[in-house]
């Protein structure tokens, strides 16, 4: 399974996208350092239908696959802004959250 690295402006990782049964997903695993901290892991669904929000909201080629659109995304420095667009739903999708 091919994985995506989405990293922010200081070049650290803060999504992972890949395909899964069709569908984007992006999701990050936090560990705490602590045993007070915790552990959480946040996961964004994209169907296959909203792929299309993705190059329409940073006006990519949609004629490139998904996954090479969300390469591009992290190779233009937008890694943050893809994650803000995922957490304010301005991509469509579904949110799932477990914390430990």
């Amino acid at each position: 399974m091919a994985q995506i690295s989405i990293v922010n402006e200081d070049g650290q990782p803060i999504l992972y996208a890949y395909l899964n049964e069709g569908k984007l997903k992006f999701e990050f695993e936090y560990f705490g350092r602590t045993e007070d901290e915790g552990d959480y892991e946040v996961m964004y669904t994209v169907e296959p239908e909203d792929f299309g929000s993705i190059s329409d909201y940073f006006n990519l080629q949609s004629n490139l696959n998904i996954l090479e659109q969300v390469q591009s995304i992290t190779d233009l420095g937008l890694g943050n802004d893809l994650k803000i667009a995922l957490t304010e739903k301005k991509i469509k999708n579904t949110l799932w959250t477990w914390r430990g």
